[in-house]
């Protein structure tokens, strides 16, 4: 009976998290307008009862005797030093260290995930479904708000903002509970990576393609073409983990879904031709540049100052931020410190690759990687969630199947 409760609070933890970052994203940051408050997100509910869920899973691990492997020392070793070096540059010189805290809990996530097993096989599918279930739940509002005429909702500082764009604004996008459509799009990106993996936790087929059909929806409507290429990858990898090539034959149905693939990828094609120039990148290499300049002049970082200071990219044109998310962990918290964010980040992204061994991981992190190179598209108060996704598409899923 004292197991049974341990595993239940296992589980309402886990479920506040998962209900607080789709539905009631309550948090707290120095600044009350839109842009400035997603770069400073301090403290976050979701993230305090991710924080509990995280020690009463490493609690029950060292009581059942599990110990650390040699690559868990070496990822725990390495986020002590991000610790280290992120501590010393704040208090010298930045003075804002909620997003140490932040990024700290959001990598401990998939540490203690891949330390501690999530519960007995019941309790996690049971939790995946309600994780399944809050993202489509939050989507579904997400249209709502959309076409109320509303971009954003923010709930902050105790405050409910609601945002929309102006209407002399040269393009339509939508944002909904996230800091810009490239977020929203990578987290769209990642919740559909979860919900291919995850087809048999679904009622049946017409819930599925119902539910992966909404997020495609709210893809086109956050207007990031970049997002909607990166489908395709997730697609193409999971096709290819299927794939009997023993026993592949074209025959018509191979025929059909190829040549539907083919009119609908040229006519995403013509979308995006008519509206950017692909070749260019959207004039990203002269944004790195230009970032890059400015980190040589500071290496120490921005601090406080970034999204309020400008870069100059050439004349006339002006950024404030690097337009990725690597870049910009070294422009506002330092030369090591983003390096060491960096680190972290491409060990998990390794780890998971190798440890999978499918090509939907492998189609699901090229998908990621493109969108979190080609913009600031990941903030630390969502970054936890993201690796909780990525856990279940690349660790849990195996480790089920290998059970049953």
């Amino acid at each position: 009976m004292e197991k049974q409760k341990r595993l239940q609070l296992d589980s309402w933890l886990l479920r506040a998290f998962f209900v607080l970052s789709l539905l009631f994203p309550i948090f707290y940051s120095p600044y009350t307008d839109v842009y400035q408050s997603a770069y400073y997100g301090g403290f976050s509910w979701a993230y305090f009862f991710l924080a509990c869920y995280l020690g009463v899973r490493l609690w029950k691990g060292l009581r059942e005797g599990r110990r650390f492997s040699v690559k868990g020392k070496l990822y725990l070793g390495m986020l002590l030093v991000y610790n280290v070096f992120s501590f010393y540059f704040n208090y010298k010189y930045l003075h804002w260290y909620w997003e140490q805290i932040n990024n700290t809990v959001a990598f401990l996530t998939f540490g203690v995930l891949v330390f501690c097993r999530t519960g007995s096989e019941p309790e996690r599918q049971d939790n995946v479904r309600v994780l399944i279930h809050c993202i489509v739940f939050s989507n579904l509002a997400s249209i709502v708000c959309y076409f109320l005429g509303y971009t954003k909702i923010m709930i902050c500082n105790h405050q409910f903002v609601v945002y929309g764009l102006p209407g002399d604004f040269y393009e339509t996008r939508h944002y909904w509970l996230y800091s810009h459509k490239s977020e929203y799009a990578l987290m769209l990106v990642a919740f559909i990576a979860l919900f291919v993996a995850y087809r048999e936790k679904f009622r049946n087929w017409f819930t599925y393609l119902c539910s992966v059909t909404l997020l495609l929806f709210c893809l086109y409507l956050s207007h990031s073409w970049t997002g909607i290429i990166c489908v395709a990858l997730i697609f193409a990898g999971e096709l290819l983990d299927r794939a009997d090539w023993k026993k592949f034959r074209w025959k018509k149905r191979y025929l059909l879904v190829s040549g539907g693939a083919v009119l609908a990828a040229a006519g995403v094609a013509s979308r995006i031709l008519a509206e950017r120039n692909v070749f260019s990148l959207g004039g990203r290499p002269q944004i790195w540049a230009a970032a890059w300049r400015t980190i040589q002049k500071y290496p120490e970082g921005w601090g406080m100052r970034f999204g309020e200071s400008a870069m100059e990219v050439a004349e006339g044109w002006l950024v404030n931020n690097a337009h990725n998310v690597f870049l910009n962990a070294v422009l506002r918290f330092s030369i090591l410190s983003g390096i060491c964010f960096t680190v972290l980040f491409l060990g998990i992204v390794i780890f998971t690759v190798v440890k999978s061994r499918s090509w939907l991981v492998a189609g699901m992190w090229m998908a990621l990687l493109l969108l979190l190179n080609m913009d600031y598209s990941l903030m630390s108060l969502q970054m936890a969630l993201l690796f909780f996704v990525v856990y279940l598409v690349c660790i849990s899923r195996k480790r089920m199947k290998s059970v049953g």
